[in-house]
């Protein structure tokens, strides 16, 4: 599947990337006709989001079976939805693969005290299960529309070398 960008207020990940934060975020765009949904994960500066926020948008790397070599998305084990606003719960393992945009393919174990690992089983950086920051947002846009945001912080990532 592909990311899809999001018309919505929050900061995306740019350039190099040290520390970050990763968040569920199931959103639904409400055209007045048809609904879309899109659940996964979003990569953020900032877990605090608003409406009111940058509007350049971020991406939601979407749920995927597979998250393996040339197959972008996130996959979670357990895999079960538990509902909002956490959606997925406990987070055992969390692969995300971003192909050639920030911050890369990389696993979190929670097995390992939630290090991160490279493709190569390399520690890359340390995470911390963070579940504090609830998304419950209704954001008008600029055509009249509404973009409904639910989901919650997972991890704060902390990275000593840039990804």
């Amino acid at each position: 599947m592909k990311a899809t960008a999001i018309i919505l207020a929050a900061a995306a990940i740019q350039g190099a990337v040290a520390d970050f934060w990763m968040g569920y975020m199931n959103r639904v765009d409400d055209t007045g006709r048809d609904a879309v949904t899109e659940a996964g994960v979003a990569f953020l500066k900032d877990p605090d989001i608003t409406c009111e926020d940058d509007l350049l948008g971020f991406e939601i790397w979407l749920n995927v079976g597979d998250a393996s070599g040339s197959h972008p998305g996130v996959r979670m084990v357990p895999g079960d939805d538990v509902g909002p606003p956490f959606y997925r719960d406990p987070l055992d393992v969390v692969e995300f693969n971003t192909l050639g945009q920030k911050p890369g393919h990389h696993t979190i174990y929670k097995s390992r005290n939630y290090a991160m690992v490279d493709v190569n089983n390399l520690k890359s950086g340390q995470c911390y299960l963070n579940r504090t920051f609830v998304y419950q947002l209704d954001c008008p846009t600029q055509t009249d529309e509404t973009v409904h945001l639910l989901g919650s912080s997972m991890f704060f990532c902390e990275t000593e070398a840039v990804l």
